[in-house]
């Protein structure tokens, strides 16, 4: 196979794969049955979200860190407020894509309901690789002091779908979201093989 011809598969692969992303976005929101354009809002977020990381992962993989910042930054949220620390990490087309979507609703959520609609709470996202060989990727979002009363509105939709059941699918990972007494935590844990950019 050519490089032309190589270039053009992977191209179509990641086409069909963005689509499928989208119509379980869409899936999603036509089986709760929200109000049309809030719905119409969230889409046109969600998409945005993914586009930006499959357009920053095309050549030379998407930066882990820069991701989460990008998402808080798109949310007005500024650096200071939240702990944003862990290695060097390139994400793959594919891995970036669904990162995306899981910073992007752990972010929404914590504007409306969590941490980042709260003064006296905190946010911490870090990450590490686990295993002697470094054979694994975790993540974790960490909500602290937050009033969760303030979270009796929310009501858990595409984004504990996307931590749970794409990371599974499109990662071979495993997602989790537990809200806990003062806030929520999510992890994420995939193979470094499924997430990490490769040169080659």
């Amino acid at each position: 196979m050519t490089m032309e011809h190589a270039d053009s598969a992977e191209l179509k692969r990641r086409i069909r794969r963005l689509l499928a992303v989208i119509r379980s976005i869409t899936t999603d929101m036509q089986v709760r049955g929200n109000d049309v354009h809030e719905s119409a809002r969230h889409l046109a977020d969600r998409v945005t979200a993914l586009g930006r990381a499959a357009v920053a992962s095309i050549s030379s993989g998407m930066d882990l860190e820069s991701l989460v910042l990008d998402e808080l930054l798109m949310h007005g949220i500024d650096r200071s407020v939240a702990v944003v620390e862990g290695p060097t990490v390139l994400l793959n087309a594919k891995s970036a894509e669904v990162m995306a979507l899981v910073i992007h609703e752990l972010a929404t959520n914590a504007v409306k309901f969590g941490a980042l609609s709260q003064p006296q709470s905190r946010l911490r996202v870090v990450w590490w690789f686990q295993g002697s060989a470094s054979t694994h990727l975790h993540l974790e979002w960490a909500e602290k002091d937050v009033r969760m009363a303030a979270m009796k509105n929310y009501s858990p939709g595409f984004g504990s779908q996307v931590v749970k059941r794409l990371i599974a699918r499109e990662l071979h990972g495993d997602g989790k979201m537990d809200f806990l007494p003062d806030g929520l935590l999510c992890t994420v844990e995939v193979p470094s093989a499924e997430a990490l950019h490769t040169h080659e």
